[in-house]
């Protein structure tokens, strides 16, 4: 049996940008609401509890070893609409939300990630995820909450197979604040991981939209990193204010 070359363990992303095709019924949103179906710029929203910028984290399930397949796992996930987006219809349901996206708590989003190393100290990786995420709509002025569970609910487009090629792994710190996996040896992505998924019927012929090609979701990852009010993290943006620290229903 080969040596393992990488151990067993978590690695942390933080969010650059990420635009998400969301189409939602009125079977899902609720009684008087119209098709919502737009696409929509997500931010990282951080995790509770923190672990530095990151708002994603994957598992690696077992040891992996060169050439072959690691199953994996999205243990925590957590973005939020850029900006506020809005529900039409003709009951009290219409109006402005924050749209948050975070993991099913009925379904797991598993997959397989096959790394190549290059040399001692790094290489690339292939990944593909069946992602299950759960949808919050949270009302501007206060209000209860509209919960979406792809995992319990048909959800156009869900699960949706999202997947990566070409990104770089690293067993050497990208900078020097980058958070490091725990019980394991230290792991790390270098540049960005950009994460693509295609659409599998997810448009409804009721809202006519007009792009180019099959791609319904394209999301740039960079290492998380330590924050703090003086290292705003080699993609942060000064005085820029965070998200709501809730963001995230499965780290509470």
């Amino acid at each position: 049996m080969k040596e393992a070359v990488i151990e067993r363990g978590q690695d942390y992303l933080a969010t650059i940008r990420s635009e998400q095709y969301v189409e939602l019924t009125p079977d899902l949103l609720g009684k008087g609401a119209n098709l919502f179906s737009e696409f929509v710029t997500l931010i990282g929203a951080p995790l509770i509890p923190p672990v530095g910028n990151a708002d994603t984290i994957m598992e690696r399930l077992d040891d992996a070893t060169p050439g072959k397949p690691v199953r994996t796992r999205i243990v925590a996930f957590a973005n939020v609409s850029a900006a506020p987006v809005r529900i039409e219809g003709d009951s009290a349901i219409a109006g402005w939300y924050d749209l948050y996206v975070t993991l099913s708590p009925t379904r797991d989003s598993t997959g397989e990630t096959v790394y190549t190393p290059h040399d001692e100290g790094g290489g690339t990786f292939e990944s593909k995820t069946e992602f299950w995420p759960m949808f919050e709509l949270r009302p501007l002025g206060g209000g209860p909450s509209i919960f979406i569970d792809s995992g319990s609910q048909k959800v156009p487009g869900f699960p949706m197979n999202i997947g990566s090629s070409g990104g770089r792994w690293t067993r050497r710190a990208p900078t020097e604040q980058a958070v490091a996996g725990f019980r394991a040896q230290p792991f790390f992505y270098e540049d960005e991981v950009v994460i693509t998924a295609s659409s599998r019927g997810q448009f409804s012929a009721l809202v006519p939209l007009t792009f180019d090609g099959p791609t319904i979701a394209k999301c740039a990852k960079a290492q998380a990193e330590l924050v703090d009010s003086e290292r705003i993290g080699t993609y942060g943006r000064k005085d820029f204010g965070l998200t709501k620290l809730d963001a995230n229903r499965e780290q509470r």
